[in-house]
């Protein structure tokens, strides 16, 4: 149990006989994991966009002229990137939408957390 890390942070100008702040501790961490939350939901919709379009491709039939493990292979990386910059261009919404739940979970977490309490010597 040495290594385990909750992310927890002690609040700024707290004592070490003070308990962690929660609530102020969420509030930073939000601030400082906004970009990686959004990061987080735009790769989440690039890696969807990329399913989503492998699929559609399969539903194109063969032709024969062009097809071989390399020519597949092509493709395969044509479509990943395609999603990439389809969902870092905006997309279909998703990451943004996911980023405002991701936002509201932390908001919850921050106001569901107890009081802080200060400790007496």
């Amino acid at each position: 149990m040495d290594n385990l890390d909750l992310g927890l942070k002690p609040v700024a100008g707290a004592s070490l006989a003070s308990p962690l702040d929660l609530a102020g501790a969420a509030k930073a961490a939000q601030s400082g994991q906004g970009a990686e939350i959004e990061k987080a939901a735009r790769d989440f919709e690039s890696v969807l966009l990329h399913r989503l379009f492998e699929e559609m491709r399969r539903t194109i039939p063969e032709s024969g002229l062009l097809e071989s493990s390399v020519n597949d292979q092509v493709q395969g990386m044509f479509w990943m990137y395609m999603a990439q910059e389809v969902a870092a261009k905006g997309g279909i919404g998703l990451a943004k939408e996911l980023a405002r739940q991701f936002r509201r979970l932390i908001d919850a977490a921050a106001q569901a957390a107890p009081p802080k309490v200060e400790a007496k010597l």
